[in-house]
């Protein structure tokens, strides 16, 4: 039950980051926006803001993705898989998607740092 918990959530991560790119895509992502990327660097400008998210499109769509496959295969986890291994391939999950996370985020801002 708890892995199909943490599968739900991954995949409603994966909707939110999709969200963001389908909207930057469609050129409907005002500045500021909750569903981009937002510091102090990539709201400077909406060039910056441009810029800035087209950085890291590649690396957010890589982690949206990486959600989607987590959250089927850590909710196909079966109850014959012990809690532990449950929480294991949550957690190295959540590390690595962290970090791909996080390189969007500085590719976002040393972009928009470029262009200010």
């Amino acid at each position: 039950m708890m892995a199909l918990a943490i599968g739900i959530c991954y995949l409603l991560l994966a909707a939110y980051l999709g969200a963001g790119l389908i909207l930057f895509h469609r050129q409907h992502l005002p500045r500021g926006s909750r569903w981009g990327i937002v510091n102090a660097a990539t709201t400077a400008s909406d060039n910056a803001w441009v810029y800035a998210h087209r950085a890291a499109a590649p690396l957010l769509g890589a982690s949206a993705v990486l959600c989607v496959l987590n959250g089927f295969a850590i909710a196909a986890l079966t109850a014959e898989h012990a809690i532990p291994v449950q929480l294991i391939c949550a957690l190295g999950t959540a590390i690595f998607t962290g970090i791909v996370y996080w390189a969007a985020r500085r590719a976002a801002t040393v972009s928009a740092m470029k262009i200010n």
